[in-house]
């Protein structure tokens, strides 16, 4: 009974406290809420309350009502019906000077630069991606024929018998199997091209891809090109879970009349080959243990029959990581149109340790040249991190290389620290071999900065010293070198994305050079917004010294200032619209946000994208298994309408420059907010220091 008593009691007190709140809703005791009037006053702060306890209540506007419109009209969706969809549409214009020898001094890159992506009932999620020059200059790369860039992907298109497809017809990257993907050591590029690729995914972790086109190479700074290389490539290939640890696969590549390419043409035009490449791999995993063994033949025009085989295996125990492999690998190895590492013979081993203070990995590699022809060389690297406190961590990196009889060596120290201004490091580096040595200062503060702005400075000190051959004579020169990376929202409307780089020459025969990209966005409404760009290469003239014989003494020559400086203009309209797909519980009417990021190359390898680090164009970044885009020049992705909730962004390496590569399979877990924008900085790891 005092139970029963305690909580009616308890009930009645309830219902009084709320009684105030229950007859102000509207509806209450079948009444409407009054309408609030016209024109509000505010009273003073200080202002008495009203005598009579019958007075109208009336609510107190911030700032008197002043304030003005907020621009992110509820989450950045136009509307929830019908299925996920996102649209964006730049028209560009620009003005590009130029003093580079053999270059015109000024072009000009106008066009539009469309992306969409969107969700269909039954046939996948799509994505499109468009550029189209208009008038303006063509800067194509020499000897290749030039166009605007346009792609059309599908992601997830389903089929009878529990299959799905993956595809894309137009400027893309040649498909790869798994298997391919998945290799510590050495990467199979799946090179640009313009063509048709698909990857089926059916039951059992069967996997097919295949594609056909002709290959080339992205180009462009504000409106993407796609420079045709001549000849054709295609490849084909499948693996298959044959049993819960094994998986094994094979694929083809044919490359036919084609130049070869390795970031810059290696043959000429005129010397155009064809080649045939197949690989076989069996994979065997568990919890703790993967291994693989790979055997790849090939071979090209006026070459012959080349063979290569090579495993790797990894395991974890406890907090201990091991890499280990062995390789064989003939020289004159490719893979379509792209060159491959290869005349090859050795073999690496890692240790790695991982704890709640200490890091630390070993690493040798031993390669031996198949041919006799290369280079045997021997390469030793060591890095270590032991975080002394909450806010205080040191370590260092040591590097040495025995090749051809002489020896490199270089030594890293830094210390990382959180200070009242945000997070901190002062780095020193020396490096020394027989044709000179380099030591260099440094440091890098991440800025405390408000909410949706971000901000990172470095400021470096660098003496080079350069030994000529033959002569033995030395040269010296200093630099000092600032660079600023930021950006954000200034306000509601107004937002700036800069990377600056500025070097300035102290002493001795080194070159002034900045680099700098400049964004500057103001948002007119919800769907348009106008971008102010600047970009600049500028490298000033210098003098070196040229030893042409062993019998003269060196020459001074005098190198030529080189620049490129450019001005666009962009007009962007930008509308998103329906029920956002979301892996983890997103439903209709779902909350969104903005996801947007940075694709940049982890120089330093602090997990953090510091100012002067370089950024990487035209690489595929694709949210959820489901959509793609490129990031442009600025090394800048963006989805626009993102669910709310936890989402995956895989990062495709094909385009990213070797030996650099993205940990974890380019896979990148993020969450996305209501009425947010979230934005990420994904660095790409030298494979040397990758570990696992």
């Amino acid at each position: 009974m005092n139970g029963i008593a305690g909580r009616a009691t308890g009930f009645a007190r309830s219902l009084f406290l709320l009684w105030p709140l229950l007859t102000a809703c509207p509806g209450a005791h079948g009444e409407q809420a009054a309408p609030a009037p016209a024109n509000p006053t505010v009273a003073p702060a200080d202002a008495s309350p009203p005598e009579s306890a019958e007075a109208p209540y009336h609510d107190h506007y911030i700032a008197g009502g002043t304030l003005s419109p907020d621009m992110s009209v509820s989450d950045g969706v136009a509307d929830t019906n019908g299925l996920a969809r996102a649209v964006r549409i730049d028209g560009v214009v620009s003005v590009i000077d130029q003093s580079t020898p053999g270059a015109p001094s000024r072009v000009n890159e106008n066009g539009l630069v469309g992306r969409a992506q969107w969700d269909t009932a039954g046939y996948g999620s799509w994505s499109a991606d468009v550029a189209a020059p208009i008038g303006g200059s063509n800067t194509d790369v020499v000897g290749a024929e030039g166009h605007g860039a346009a792609s059309l992907r599908a992601h997830g298109v389903p089929f009878d018998g529990g299959w799905n497809a993956d595809g894309g017809i137009g400027d893309l990257n040649m498909p790869q199997i798994g298997l391919a993907r998945s290799q510590p050591r050495f990467l199979l590029p799946g090179g640009p091209m313009e063509g048709i690729a698909t990857d089926l995914h059916g039951p059992s972790g069967l996997d097919i891809v295949a594609g056909i086109g002709e290959p080339g190479v992205f180009g462009g700074i504000k409106v993407p090109t796609f420079d045709t290389l001549g000849g054709s490539t295609a490849t084909l290939g499948a693996q298959w879970q044959a049993a819960p640890d094994w998986t094994v696969g094979g694929a083809l590549a044919q490359a036919h009349d084609v130049d070869l390419f390795a970031g810059t043409l290696v043959s000429e035009s005129n010397a155009r080959v064809s080649s045939t490449t197949g690989l076989v791999a069996t994979a065997w995993q568990n919890s703790s243990t993967r291994a693989q063994f790979n055997v790849i033949d090939g071979s090209i025009t006026a070459s012959g029959n080349k063979f290569g085989s090579w495993i790797d295996a990894a395991t974890l125990t406890g907090r201990i990581t091991q890499d280990f492999g062995a390789f064989y690998i003939e020289p004159d190895l490719t893979w379509g149109n792209q060159v491959i590492n290869s005349d090859m013979d050795g073999g690496y081993y890692r240790f790695g340790y991982q704890g709640r203070r200490w890091f630390a990995d070993v690493g040798i590699d031993q390669a031996w040249s198949v041919s006799g022809q290369g280079a045997d060389t021997t390469f030793l690297t060591t890095d270590g991190r032991y975080q002394l406190s909450r806010d205080l961590g040191v370590g260092g990196v040591v590097n040495l290389r025995r090749s051809e009889g002489s020896t490199a060596w270089s030594i890293e120290g830094y210390v990382d620290q959180h200070n009242p201004w945000g997070i901190g490091r002062a780095q020193a580096d020396y490096a020394h071999a027989n044709t000179g040595s380099d030591v260099a200062f440094a440091l890098n503060q991440a800025w405390k900065m408000p909410t949706a702005t971000r901000l990172n400075t470095s400021l470096s000190y660098e003496r080079l010293t350069t030994i000529a051959p033959f002569s033995n004579a030395a040269e010296t020169s200093t630099a000092a070198i600032l660079g600023v990376n930021g950006g954000g929202d200034l306000t509601s409307r107004l937002s700036i994305d800069a990377n600056v780089r500025w070097g300035i020459a102290l002493s001795g025969p080194v070159a002034p050079a900045v680099a700098a990209n400049v964004d500057l966005s103001y948002q007119l409404s919800r769907d348009w917004a106008v971008i102010l760009s600047y970009y600049e290469n500028h490298t000033g003239a210098w003098q070196s010294l040229s030893v042409a014989s062993p019998l003269a003494p060196p020459t001074v020559i005098n190198n030529p200032a080189m620049s490129q400086r450019g001005y666009f203009l962009t007009i962007r309209y930008q509308r998103a619209a329906g029920s956002h797909f979301a892996p983890l519980g997103g439903g209709p009417g779902s909350g969104s946000g903005r996801l947007t990021g940075t694709i940049y190359l982890d120089a330093n390898d602090n997990g953090r994208f510091d100012a002067g680090e370089t950024v990487v164009p035209n690489v595929v970044v694709i949210l959820d298994g489901r959509y793609s885009t490129r990031t442009d020049s600025a090394g800048r992705f963006d989805f626009p309408a993102v669910a709310s909730g936890n989402h995956e962004l895989t990062v495709v390496p094909d385009n990213l420059p070797l030996p650099w590569t993205v940990a974890g399979d380019g896979h990148v877990q993020v969450e996305v907010r209501t009425r947010d924008h979230t934005d990420v900085s994904i660095g790409a790891k030298r494979i040397d220091k990758m570990g696992r």
